[in-house]
């Protein structure tokens, strides 16, 4: 998926041009960053986290973005208050998801958003382990303590004969 049909899949949930900081874990190359950075407004600022070292540029448009090598897993993150973050295709990979989103929650400000895009399945494989349709996620998130989950994209998977769903949450 481009930046851009990362940006149409999302842009429901991120008012344009607001001036916000982010947190994209486990970004990748940055498709979903960059989406998040091009709804951003001026001043912006997104921390781009991945376990792989990952060659992002330091800026996109008026958005600040700073890379972090971390495992999600295992290490703590440099930041608290943030007014969203998103995860792309990362939660599969995440044995206890609901501890995990548990967690999340204490990186964002009262009421922060999280946005989760996931592919639509219960067919796990090497590539999705721990794999979640989008009523799994909803149940997930408010069992972890997150309100107002609604899905608010989909866009045809290339890789399997299934759709990927985006959804957003409060903190």
């Amino acid at each position: 998926m481009n930046a851009t049909e990362a940006r149409q899949l999302i842009e429901a949930a991120i008012p344009p041009q607001t001036t916000a900081t982010w947190a994209d874990l486990g970004c990748r190359a940055g498709a979903f960053t960059y989406a998040v950075a091009d709804l951003l407004g001026k001043g912006s600022k997104i921390f781009a986290v991945d376990k792989l070292n990952q060659h992002l540029s330091a800026k996109r448009g008026e958005t600040q973005i700073e890379f972090l090598q971390a495992d999600l897993e295992r290490q703590p993150l440099p930041f608290r208050s943030l007014d969203g973050i998103i995860m792309a295709n990362t939660l599969h990979y995440i044995k206890d998801q609901e501890a995990f989103l548990k967690q999340l929650r204490a990186y964002l400000k009262d009421n922060g958003q999280l946005l989760l895009v996931e592919y639509d399945t219960v067919r796990s494989n090497q590539w999705v382990p721990f794999p979640l349709t989008f009523e799994k996620a909803h149940t997930l998130l408010t069992q972890a303590g997150f309100s107002g989950v609604s899905r608010i994209g989909e866009h045809p998977s290339s890789f399997r004969n299934e759709m990927i769903f985006a959804c957003v949450a409060h903190a």
